[in-house]
């Protein structure tokens, strides 16, 4: 029944429902329903497509010049920007710069704002034109645009952008090869931005600084550190350069005459021929100075805020990544490769950072030696001194600490020699601090031990020295240098003898097989020879021996310009120590003089007769 009931009440509903009409579909009228093909057309005209360029003009492959090329520059396109910045590379390595100087100060800026670019190719070429660009430049000529690069350059520095901040070292790369002197002079606004790039201040109650670390990078904090400390190098290289150029000058230059006294100045030369010329006063020429001497106490105060800031970081850097040191006498501290780098950039820094004093050191109001010295020795002998001497670790490839016996147990592949130039930097930096100690004080027993420690090593390299070893020349004679000339006196006086070490230098300076490295010692004695302050070397029986036997040069096939001229003033200072042999060889050296080859000598003739009027205080005969 429910069923029935059911159908019944759907069949009248269905019936009750409309039917809606179908409507006809209307067809279009004939002719209508086909598409017409055709269009009108009219003629677009752009100016600049129909401009003609001179013959003369530089254009691309794709017929652009280089305004084109530089509107395309700020395109917000990075295929565009890619494209001008090849074109523009193309341009400028096949033509002369000459012909594009009227367009330097656009293009300069225009290449310079892409090491802020997002794409890191973009970037990298920008950097290969930059280079194109400030190659055939010169300083003088660059001056105007000194802010430009500097702005761009510390832009990069702290951008936000990690990638961009790593590329800012190609950046600084840049300017080092190129204009390293401008760089020089706006260190002070460059400087600060490498502490931003691995530190971080600490708040306001604390001052100084902190080390941050880098998660979101792909490099690791010690490889970030060690290529920030590398341009730091780099950056404090070029101010030593432009320290002693700006010195060479004001010694040749007439303002010489001008002589500041301060605290630091006890006496003033007077010996000069320069001081003895009548001396024409401007008054104008006195405020030049005043206002130069000015502006040398404020980079000097500047540069010890500067140091006072780095060192502690360039210390704790170090700590982080150095093995630790038991406390025994016998235990060697082998390092990786990733901490020998990090170990030659922070040498190399506080190296840079002590000729930068040595030259600066006048032109401040503080002693700047002794306030590097009262501050930072204390914590370069307990974090790099105290563990010297360093090797670097073979294919185990991990910090240890051995003793002597179990040494021989691992494999370390020529330690020494990779070590070698870390280690002779560590022995200078602290000869350096010993030449500073007061006359009136002994050292401190430990301060003699670490010392004689250096004495052994500098002993042992002198001997096993090889022509491997020669890439560590320049730090061996820096090391020599120091020693001898600056802190002899002070070695002498507290009982350190280096009559072994002035005996090995003499040996390796007159072994014929080793050429390069008696080239340089040589000059490194003969600097001994001509200062007359060094007493205690001269007395050793070494000092005399060798000075005797500086006739026997003269009788070879070859001699370099310089030797002769340091015999001459040898002949003029050490003449009773030297008069025998050069008696004995009298007619040797004579005819020796028309046949022996001169290296580096302008005028051949006068170099031979400075070789026979050696004489002239024998026999007062003059040759001519």
């Amino acid at each position: 029944m429910a069923k029935g009931h059911k159908y019944l009440k759907r069949l009248k509903s269905e019936k009750m429902k409309t039917k809606l009409k179908a409507k006809k579909t209307k067809h279009l009228p004939k002719d209508l329903n086909i598409t017409d093909p055709s269009f009108k057309v009219r003629t677009i005209v752009i100016r600049e497509q129909l401009k003609q360029h001179d013959k003369v003009e530089i254009l691309s492959k794709r017929k652009l010049n280089i305004k084109d090329l530089l509107s395309r520059l700020q395109h917000y396109n990075s295929t565009v920007r890619q494209d001008a910045v090849k074109e523009l590379k193309e341009i400028l390595s096949e033509h002369s710069f000459k012909l594009l100087s009227s367009q330097f100060g656009p293009l300069l800026q225009g290449v310079c704002a892409l090491s802020l670019d997002k794409e890191k190719d973009i970037r990298r070429n920008s950097l290969k034109v930059l280079s194109l660009i400030l190659g055939p430049i010169s300083n003088d000529q660059l001056n105007p645009y000194s802010d430009v690069l500097i702005s761009y350059l510390r832009c990069s520095m702290t951008h936000i952008d990690p990638y961009i901040k790593e590329d800012s070292l190609l950046f600084l790369d840049v300017l080092v090869q190129n204009c390293s002197n401008i760089l020089a002079k706006n260190s002070y606004k460059v400087l600060p931005n490498f502490l931003d790039m691995i530190s971080k201040l600490h708040t306001e109650i604390k001052p100084g600084r902190l080390l941050v670390t880098t998660l979101n990078s792909k490099n690791t904090n010690i490889k970030w550190r060690i290529q920030v400390l590398e341009r730091l190098a780099t950056m404090f290289s070029s101010m030593v350069t432009y320290f002693k150029s700006q010195e060479s000058i004001s010694y040749s230059d007439e303002s010489a005459k001008f002589i500041t006294v301060n605290k630091n100045i006890r006496y003033i030369p007077t010996y000069t021929n320069i001081n003895f010329q009548n001396c024409e006063i401007d008054f104008e020429k006195i405020n030049d100075v005043e206002k130069n001497n000015i502006d040398n106490t404020s980079d000097a105060d500047e540069f010890v805020k500067y140091i006072e800031l780095l060192m502690p970081l360039i210390f704790d850097s170090w700590v982080e990544v150095c093995p630790d040191k038991k406390n025994a006498d016998n235990f060697v501290v082998f390092i990786s490769t990733e901490t020998l780098e990090l170990l030659k950039s922070i040498i190399t820094i506080i190296q840079l950072i002590i000729e930068c004093i040595d030259i600066l050191h006048t032109k401040s109001d503080v002693n700047i030696k002794f306030w590097f010295k009262s501050n930072f020795q204390s914590s370069y002998i307990k974090k790099l001194l105290s563990r010297f001497p360093y090797y670097k670790l073979g294919k185990l490839g991990s910090f240890l600490c051995l003793t002597r016996e179990r040494q021989q147990n691992f494999t370390v592949e020529n330690s020494c020699d990779y070590c070698l130039e870390c280690n002779l930097g560590i022995c200078q930096i602290y000869v350096w601090f010993t030449s500073l100690e007061n006359d009136d004080k002994m050292m401190s027993k430990l301060n003699k031990n670490y010392c004689t420690s250096i004495i052994k090593y500098l002993n042992e390299k002198l001997k096993n020295w090889s022509n491997i070893d020669n890439i560590m020349l320049s730090q061996l004679t820096k090391l020599l240098r120091t020693l001898f000339l600056k802190a002899s006196k002070i070695w002498y006086k507290n009982h350190l003898d280096l009559s072994e070490t002035l005996q090995l230098v003499i040996n390796a300076c007159c072994n014929q097989s080793k050429r390069e490295i008696q080239l340089e010692l040589f000059s490194v004695i003969s600097e001994i020879m001509l200062d007359h302050t060094l007493q205690e070397l001269h007395r050793e029986n070494v000092f005399k021996k060798f000075i005797s036997t500086l006739p026997s040069l003269l009788l070879k096939s070859k001699i370099h310009e310089n030797t002769i001229q340091i015999i001459n003033k040898i002949v003029l200072r050490y003449r009773n120590w030297i008069q025998k042999e050069l008696l004995i060889n009298y007619k040797n050296i004579i005819e020796n003089a028309k046949k022996i080859e001169i290296i580096g000598s302008e005028d051949h003739k006068q170099s031979r007769l400075m070789i026979c009027n050696l004489f002239y205080f024998l026999d007062t005969e003059i040759f001519y």
